[in-house]
């Protein structure tokens, strides 16, 4: 079910008023518990079993976790080091490695098996060795990259202590499938949604306009900005081979918006319905065309996968604390892993490799440049990278690379200009409403503290998407 479409307008309604209708917190989480298994069952009822059975797996590993670890004194078992534990004793660990292998396992055999079997086949063939490597013909299951990074924070959580787990099960399905942010994020922490499946919620008013501002603005990001930047983006990536330079660099320049858009409007979409359950989800995106550095950027881009990967991959990889070689391979490591998250593909881990490079070969430099300067090698080194995002092979994207420099060629007729209008609206939109959470915001000033004067610009707006919306509808991170 897709935040933008009719299904979900009729969904949400009645979920939000069953939920308030509710008589205690108990029966609250159950309710969401099963408009979440509605709402995920509705693509393939089959996914449904694998992610229920994954998240009761999970919930017993991680008591079993808690419960190894009570005897001992858990404060004195760990080192002086975040993440190292005293070598005296590893309580839970054993339940604790089969909970990442039950996770890694189940998401490498729908996810990566095939990639990696035709690599492996790849390297018998240039060793010229007969093998019949088998390959599994499955459908990726909508979400997993995302619940399989959640529940294995929540496990290595408990194991860390810095986790108590679930009060109960009900608890915990509420939050692992809590449906804003089931399929695309973002990836939440048991530390920051759980307790607040286990404290009673009232409804605020203030707090429910405010999220549905905020869906509005998703909406619009997704609707009228990534949908109609697509069109150009599709033509330019598809037929790179006939089109001039500066085709090209609109092309990926649209593609860059679209993406953005796409999953930052999801991103809004998802924390403004949850605001109407009283439910505070986490920050996803936060300017990120305002970095000034590569390694801001990916601060303010995707940040839960980001702070995701830096917790439970850099810092226990030894992160900066460690050699210059070392650390250099640990960022490689962190943005090589980031494109491999996205898909089975070497032209995503071209992607992260790429970003991991910049990352590392400009960090010595940001001092000695201007700010505009430091900013502008920023978003080209991020607009750049996203010809190997979107492309399918590292081949085609060096192939869009050279057409692209050829410096051959002007816009053509064949492809549309819009996509310079919304990014400027969108640069502009931005800008303006920077220090605010997003730009529906008003406050109370001038002719916008008339509720009729902000509810026709809601109406407006929301008639804006529907009359001028593109034509598509899938969210790109549902691949993912």
């Amino acid at each position: 079910m897709l935040f933008n479409s009719l299904a979900f307008l009729i969904f949400l309604p009645i979920v939000f008023i069953l939920y308030w209708n509710m008589r205690s917190l108990h029966w609250q989480n159950r309710m969401i518990i099963v408009a979440s298994f509605f709402f995920y069952g509705w693509w393939d009822w089959r996914f449904l079993l694998l992610m229920i059975a994954t998240c009761i797996a999970n919930y017993y590993i991680g008591n079993r976790i808690f419960r190894k670890r009570q005897p001992s004194n858990l404060n004195a078992a760990y080192a002086a080091s975040r993440n190292q534990i005293s070598n005296k004793r590893h309580p839970g660990k054993a339940w604790l490695l089969t909970a990442i292998l039950l996770n890694i396992g189940i998401l490498a055999i729908f996810k990566y098996f095939n990639f990696f079997a035709d690599n492996l086949a790849v390297i018998f063939s240039i060793l010229h060795i007969n093998a019949d490597i088998p390959t599994l013909r499955l459908i990726l299951p909508i979400g997993i990259s995302f619940y399989t990074f959640q529940l294995t924070a929540y496990v290595v959580d408990i194991y860390r202590d810095q986790l108590r787990p679930a009060n109960s099960l009900t608890h915990f399905l509420s939050f692992i499938c809590f449906f804003p942010q089931l399929v695309a994020g973002p990836i939440e922490r048991g530390a920051n949604l759980l307790p607040q499946f286990s404290r009673a919620r009232t409804f605020n008013y203030n707090n429910a306009v405010d999220g549905m501002r905020l869906f509005l603005w998703g909406l619009m990001k997704k609707m009228l900005i990534a949908d109609n930047c697509a069109p150009v983006a599709d033509y330019a990536f598809a037929n790179y081979g006939d089109l001039g330079s500066a085709d090209l660099m609109l092309g990926v320049l649209a593609f860059t918006v679209q993406v953005y858009c796409d999953f930052s409007g999801y991103s809004d979409m998802a924390i403004g319905t949850a605001r109407l359950f009283s439910i505070q989800l986490s920050t996803n995106f936060n300017h990120p065309f305002f970095a000034t550095t590569i390694r801001e950027f990916w601060r303010r881009w995707h940040m839960t996968l980001m702070s995701w990967l830096r917790d439970y991959v850099y810092f226990p990889l030894g992160g900066s604390r460690c050699s210059a070689v070392r650390h250099y391979f640990n960022v490689f490591v962190l943005y090589m892993l980031s494109g491999l998250w996205h898909g089975p593909n070497w032209s995503f881990i071209a992607w992260g490799t790429w970003n991991g490079f910049f990352n590392v070969t400009t960090k010595p430099l940001v001092r000695y440049l201007p700010t505009w300067l430091n900013w502008g090698i920023t978003i080209t080194v991020f607009v750049l990278s996203q010809i190997f995002f979107r492309n399918p092979t590292v081949g085609d994207g060096i192939s869009y690379f050279g057409r692209m420099f050829s410096m051959e060629g002007g816009l053509s007729t064949t492809v549309s200009r819009m996509p310079l209008i919304y990014i400027a609206v969108l640069f502009t939109i931005e800008w303006l409403s920077r220090n605010y959470a997003h730009p529906f915001q008003f406050g109370n000033r001038g002719i916008w503290r008339l509720q009729s004067v902000r509810f026709t610009i809601y109406i407006l707006l929301f008639a804006s998407c529907l009359l001028f919306g593109g034509q598509q509808v899938q969210f790109i991170y549902f691949q993912f």
